[in-house]
């Protein structure tokens, strides 16, 4: 990977997203959700200066069986911020691309128009500790949003 520094004092800003490497250390961890419905796992660890792989996963409440899988990557690159999943049994198993279009007071806005379901994905910093992540779309043509909080 090659980077490119100059030493001009104008930074290049589109949708409040700079050129400049996103600082993401605050996402390694393994993160944890209890819900009524069971529990989701979600772990991140860093790869590299610029790529963070993440597995994030659904258990029923009896963590007896997954109701879910994906992988995640968090990489950047000369062309921007961009988070990939990989959904088991979703996409023919391919990655989805979504770009880092915002980025503003620990709010990471990712999206990616092609898709109905999610189309926007919001990664929030709480705390040292906790995420809070959002998701919107549509599904069947009606509108549709998840809002959880991830803790480590």
């Amino acid at each position: 990977m090659v980077f490119i520094i100059s030493c001009a004092d104008e930074k290049k800003v589109k949708n409040n997203v700079t050129d400049k490497p996103t600082q993401i250390e605050w996402l390694s961890g393994k993160y944890f959700l209890k819900a009524s419905y069971g529990n989701y796992y979600e772990n991140w660890e860093k790869q590299d200066s610029v790529t963070y792989y993440g597995l994030g996963y659904f258990m029923d409440s009896d963590n007896e069986d997954t109701l879910f899988r994906q992988r995640m990557k968090w990489v950047q690159t000369p062309d921007g911020t961009f988070m990939y999943f990989n959904v088991k049994n979703q996409n023919d198993n391919k990655d989805v691309e979504f770009r880092l279009t915002n980025q503003e007071n620990n709010v990471y806005t990712f999206e990616n128009p092609f898709r109905d379901y999610p189309s926007i994905i919001t990664y929030k910093i709480l705390s040292d500790t906790t995420i809070n992540i959002k998701m919107n779309g549509f599904m069947k043509g009606k509108e549709k949003k998840e809002d959880f909080v991830i803790t480590k």
